[in-house]
């Protein structure tokens, strides 16, 4: 699913729900329905084909030709199969068994029954911190699930028992049973909303056949292409309202304090786990090839004070700022909040009293960790590898920029790059003298600049509050002063080989927004409301600026995006590893719609290669396959969007821009 399509899908349909939402909803509920009854339909056809053929291969005299009769059926039935045993991906984490932590599975049963909800099937821990529904249908399409609830050990040793049963009870919620049939027929939005569930699992884990796919995908191809993306688009209007009466519903049955503190805690804490604590812990994969650290073991100690970090008043602000992302249909978490009525701030409570881990497992929760820790050390395995390789990569890399500088100066892109190597491998404090001598020579760059204030602020850590100390060191101030100049006016366009002449605004954006982190530190309100001002100025910029040079109809303005070898070196390579890529051509857009803002495309036409993904992947998809090295526009050529005459004249150009191949595999 492209995503512009998408969200053009999604406005429209809010507003046909908005006018008539009842008959939207049945309109929906129909739709699918009807998918699954034409399922059910060919299963039944071809069980009477069967039945048939073996009955007449019984009574004819001669059975071959019913052989070559029930072969032919085999062969139609084959698509209709691979339908059938479509399996979404497997739930994380590990198994509690029915006799193992019984007061875990009474928590689950009491949520459930309050909401006369169909039973789970399995529970699972895992070591995220969040309580997840996750369906594994046993039929494929046809669905049937079973109903696996994963809750996250780190969540239970954050929360108490009333907050963590909120949360249980908020993911149970779509399997709530309607009173009768006429109530299921006049409100079909909790049916709805587990289709969309089971259908989503099967989506994200199928994987199109290499092997004859007009064939071996007839059915599963036209459902995930074309009636799967349409169905989605309705259902997620549709979840969005679900969303909204799960938390009305948990607020009225668990009450508004621990609805509170279910949905404060943890958006502080996520930030503190993908900010402080995991990059701590992988930052242990620089010294050694297998995972050796116990996080969990960690955790224990450290998740409860989280609250109370430095930066927690910052993370609470990103949180209570935040739109969520896509997939999650769940209201913004300012939304959320204010159905409780609770102010937006930490609440004390949170922190205080026994965990829920404590009180559910007791004596079992270091036997839970240990097991947990293996567990995670086990799937962590390959990744942690990949990045211990990737340090060292980058160690080779930070020494052949430095001899390579020493002998000659290097180009403006590999000396950002050399920051950027230098703040990673070394650390922030390693990198401030190589960002000002980038931006002694070339002075103009907007993104030496930015690099130069991020080094500068990462090196000092956190700012105090200005109660604390009202003058900040002169490294802090020069910081902070090139944040606000940046984020005024831009820069100029010279730190991606294109004209020094245009206004580069892609950095006014993130100095903005690392400006503003620095006054919630400092506590600066008038300063903090003026910079929020111009982020949000350059946010509808930006989301104007991206609307034009996303738009690929009519005569484009292409050009190479001409970034140095060293910086595209990662991309180049993982480029290569993959065989199902062809060629790839990495090009610079501009639009004089969009002064001051470029959009890098990378565009990727398929190898001869039978280890093809399938064009079902959307941009997105390949961008997190591929993972450049810098914001990026992919494009897949043989995905529907840009196949037939439809962007054949752009594709024509992007194959006549000189210098922008980049690469080319030997089976094109």
């Amino acid at each position: 699913m492209d995503d512009a399509w998408f969200r053009r899908q999604v406005g429209r349909h809010t507003n046909t729900w908005r006018d008539q939402p009842r008959e939207f909803a049945r309109r929906t509920a129909a739709d699918g329905a009807l998918a699954l009854g034409a399922l059910a339909g060919l299963v039944l056809l071809l069980v009477i084909a069967a039945l048939v053929v073996l009955i007449g291969w019984w009574r004819a005299s001669t059975g071959w030709p019913w052989l070559v009769v029930g072969l032919f059926v085999a062969a139609l039935a084959w698509p209709l199969v691979r339908a059938l045993r479509v399996r979404a991906a497997p739930p994380p984490g590990v198994v509690i068994g029915p006799q193992q932590a019984k007061e875990v599975h009474a928590l689950v049963e009491k949520a459930r029954s309050m909401l006369h909800a169909a039973p789970v099937d399995e529970l699972r821990f895992d070591v995220s911190l969040e309580v997840k529904l996750v369906p594994q249908p046993r039929l494929g399409l046809l669905g049937w699930p079973r109903h696996v609830l994963v809750i996250g050990l780190p969540l239970m040793m954050a929360l108490g028992t009333e907050p963590l049963a909120a949360l249980v009870m908020h993911a149970l919620v779509p399997l709530r049973r309607e009173s009768g049939l006429r109530d299921a027929l006049k409100e079909p939005t909790a049916w709805i909303e587990r289709q969309r569930l089971t259908w989503a699992a099967l989506a994200a884990g199928w994987t199109p056949s290499r092997l004859l796919p007009w064939w071996q995908d007839a059915v599963l191809a036209p459902f995930m292409d074309r009636f799967w993306p349409r169905f989605a688009t309705r259902a997620v209007v549709l979840g969005r309202e679900e969303a909204m009466v799960a938390d009305r519903l948990v607020l009225s049955r668990c009450g508004a304090q621990a609805m509170a503190t279910a949905l404060l805690g943890p958006a502080v804490q996520q930030q503190f786990l993908a900010e402080v604590f995991w990059p701590q812990r992988w930052a242990s994969a620089r010294e050694s090839h297998l995972p050796n650290v116990l996080p969990l073991r960690e955790l224990r100690a450290l998740i409860g004070a989280s609250l109370r970090h430095p930066q927690a008043k910052g993370w609470l602000h990103d949180a209570l700022q935040a739109l969520p992302p896509r997939g999650d249909l769940r209201p913004a978490l300012r939304d959320r909040l204010a159905l409780t009525g609770d102010a937006a701030r930490l609440s004390k409570r949170a922190s205080e009293g026994r965990s829920a881990a404590d009180s559910l497992l007791g004596r079992q929760l270091d036997s839970w960790i240990d097991l947990l820790d293996a567990h995670w050390q086990r799937e962590a395995a390959a990744e942690w590898a990949e990045v211990h390789q990737a340090h060292r990569e980058r160690e080779k890399l930070l020494t052949e920029l430095a001899e390579s500088h020493a002998s000659r100066p290097v180009s403006l892109d590999d000396h950002l790059l050399w920051i950027r190597t230098a703040s990673q491998v070394s650390g922030p404090a390693a990198a401030v003298p190589i960002a000002r001598e980038a931006v002694e020579r070339h002075p103009k760059s907007p993104g030496a600049r930015y690099l130069l204030a991020c080094t500068l602020l990462d090196a000092r850590g956190l700012l105090p509050s200005r109660h604390l100390l009202p003058d900040l060191p002169p490294d802090a101030n020069e910081a902070l002063e090139i944040l606000r100049t940046l984020s005024d006016a831009g820069g100029s366009d010279d730190t991606r080989g294109g004209a020094t002449d245009t206004n580069d605004l892609t950095w006014a954006l993130p100095a903005a927004r690392r400006l503003e982190r620095a006054l919630i530190q400092r506590e600066g309100i008038e300063a903090l409301r003026a910079v929020r001002m111009r982020i949000a100025e350059l946010e509808r910029d930006a989301d104007k600026a991206m609307a034009v040079l996303t738009d690929f109809s009519g005569p484009q303005v292409l050009g190479p995006a001409r970034l140095g070898g060293r910086t595209l070196r990662p991309l180049l390579e993982r480029l290569k590893r993959e065989p199902a890529i062809g060629r790839a051509w990495l090009l610079a857009k501009t639009d004089t719609r969009a002064r001051g803002w470029v959009l890098h495309l990378l565009v990727v036409e398929r190898s001869n290669s039978l280890e093809q993904p399938g064009p079902r992947h959307d941009w997105a998809d390949l961008r997190a396959l591929l993972d450049p090295p810098f914001p990026c526009f992919v494009i897949d050529l043989l995905h529907p969007d840009w196949t037939g005459p439809k962007h054949m004249d752009v594709v024509q150009q992007i194959f006549d821009t000189a210098g922008g191949r980049i690469h080319a595999s030997r089976s094109t």
